[in-house]
């Protein structure tokens, strides 16, 4: 009796962790669709399965927050976390190179 309890409660506390990690995010973009070109009337190459949220960039647009949503059966499984993708640097690279260009 006491172990369900314990695991009511763990529950409990668990998912008003993660109900409430989206409270003060900047941004809330869902993505769900793969697609062929970088255009959003191109076809649509894949469904993603599971909840994808972009949350929140850092100030270096190196890092991205990510809300990640998906089931395996009966088991919900949401997970927050940060990933780094370098658009930042490719971004400045880029500029940098355009300038050279056109000097």
């Amino acid at each position: 009796m006491r172990l369900i309890i314990c695991l009511l409660t763990m529950a409990m506390i668990m998912s008003f962790f993660y109900c409430s990690y989206a409270q003060d995010n900047q941004y809330d973009i869902r993505v769900r669709e793969l697609y062929a070109d970088a255009d959003g009337r191109a076809k649509v190459v894949y469904l993603i399965p599971i909840e994808v949220k972009l949350l929140d960039i850092s100030e270096d647009a190196n890092w991205y927050k990510v809300y990640l949503k998906f089931n395996i059966g009966p088991i919900e499984v949401k997970n927050t976390g940060w990933a780094y993708i370098p658009i930042g640097n490719i971004l400045i690279e880029r500029a940098e190179k355009s300038k050279v260009a056109q000097k």
